[in-house]
């Protein structure tokens, strides 16, 4: 259940574009971008504050992961798709059918053993 459709419209526009627009202030942004400037130049990229602003999105682009569970019944899933087309083109649907809770477990702990939660 989602509580808020502009929540679904937050994970929209950091799929499609890798950002949020407005979501920091420029003193936020400027501290992310110095952040970032020793591994830039380390990447052999010019440091300016487009390249390292650009460095910083692609790198929140590829740690970001996002799980989201929505229920196929009814017309919702469908009507959310097409206002969020970043939620269909940026993600992989995996549809299953209910499955037994100790199915669901042992293929939870097959994948998540030896990480640190």
């Amino acid at each position: 259940h989602v509580a808020n459709e502009g929540f679904l419209e937050l994970i929209n526009n950091m799929l499609t574009s890798g950002m949020v627009p407005a979501l920091y202030d420029d003193s936020e942004k400027d501290g992310m971008i110095n952040s970032v400037r020793d591994e830039v130049a380390r990447a052999g990229l010019v440091e300016t504050k487009e390249s390292c602003w650009a460095y910083f999105v692609q790198k929140c682009r590829n740690n970001l992961h996002v799980v989201l569970a929505m229920s196929p019944v009814g017309e919702t899933l469908r009507s959310r798709c097409r206002n969020f087309p970043g939620m269909v083109n940026n993600t992989v649907i995996d549809w299953f059918e209910p499955w037994p809770q100790q199915a669901l477990h042992s293929v939870a702990s097959v994948f998540l053993e030896g990480e640190d939660l």
